[in-house]
């Protein structure tokens, strides 16, 4: 019986240390979630949210500053007045060269945008096909024969002038903007009430469309499709407040409004009247059946 009970005590004795070993780990164990749940929960998922926020932030402002410098640089795109002007004068100057030539004349089509120009010439039955080689401002171009299309019975054109590259390409405003300059606008206000008081000056029926030669027809009134977006981001780029309107104007051949005969003089005429000429930028100068057709873009600030 003695030998029963010494033994237990040895046993008892024995697994104290057992015990405490398993109480520090356990401990230990629980600190350690515990640690780690603190880190995780209270610093890694804070810093990784805040992080996630700070690069959307991030992505949202690049966004938003690739939306407005793509509507700058379409709203500022264009040629200006005195360059339309000019290549109205140039087309104009080829067109009489090559009848000086005794190229028989029929008609002349022509399109240009805001870098290249086409022009194209029917000349009259019976005339004997030549092909004169041009000179736009001060480059030379030789003409081409256009291959008849399938369902064309005979070409628009018996020959035709394409890639007549324009001198200037960009103007003054899309300079000063692409060198973040500050940009000289006028008020929407003013320049709206300054197309309708010019377009008064011909006393034209409203809704009349035959009487619209050498009216502003805006097509779309001044507006900004980034205007919350650069308000918001006002301490990351200059503010300009830049709006854009689209118009367009009809130069008829037959029209004596402007005390001229040919219709590139009458265009001319009709561009170098505009009182806020760096307001208005040309986009496109077509000729068509009534004469000559210049439409653009028009800006100004709210």
């Amino acid at each position: 019986m003695l030998e029963k009970i010494y033994f237990w005590k040895v046993k008892r004795g024995y697994n104290a240390p057992v015990i405490a070993t398993a109480a520090i780990v356990a401990s230990l164990f629980i600190i350690t979630i515990g640690t780690f749940a603190w880190w995780y929960y209270g610093l890694k998922v804070p810093a990784d949210e805040k992080r996630a926020a700070q690069q959307q932030a991030l992505r949202k402002r690049q966004t938003d500053l690739a939306a407005i410098a793509s509507f700058y640089k379409k709203s500022l795109a264009g040629t200006d007045i005195l360059q339309a002007i000019n290549v109205l004068g140039e087309i104009r100057q080829n067109t009489l060269t090559l009848s000086a030539l005794g190229v028989a004349i029929k008609n002349r089509r022509f399109i240009c945008d805001t870098r290249f120009c086409a022009v194209g010439f029917k000349i009259e039955p019976g005339t004997i096909l030549t092909l004169p080689v041009i000179n736009f401002f001060g480059k030379a171009y030789s003409a081409s024969v256009p291959v008849r299309r399938e369902k064309e019975r005979t070409p628009a054109n018996d020959f035709e002038y394409s890639k007549l590259a324009l001198p200037v390409t960009e103007n003054k405003l899309f300079i000063q903007w692409s060198r973040k300059q500050a940009l000289s606008l006028h008020s929407c206000s003013e320049m709206i009430a300054y197309v309708n008081t010019y377009n008064s000056l011909f006393n034209i029926e409203k809704g009349n469309k035959a009487q619209r030669d050498g009216i502003i027809l805006f097509k779309s009134y001044p507006a900004s499709a980034v205007k919350d977006k650069e308000a918001a981001l006002a301490g990351h780029l200059p503010f300009r407040g830049l709006m854009s309107a689209n118009w367009e104007m009809q130069i008829d051949n037959g029209s004596d409004r402007f005390s001229a005969g040919a219709p590139e003089i009458k265009a001319q005429l009709a561009l170098y009247k505009q009182a806020w000429r760096d307001a208005f930028l040309i986009k496109k100068i077509e000729s068509t059946d009534k004469g000559i057709k210049i439409s653009g873009g028009l800006i100004c600030k709210a």
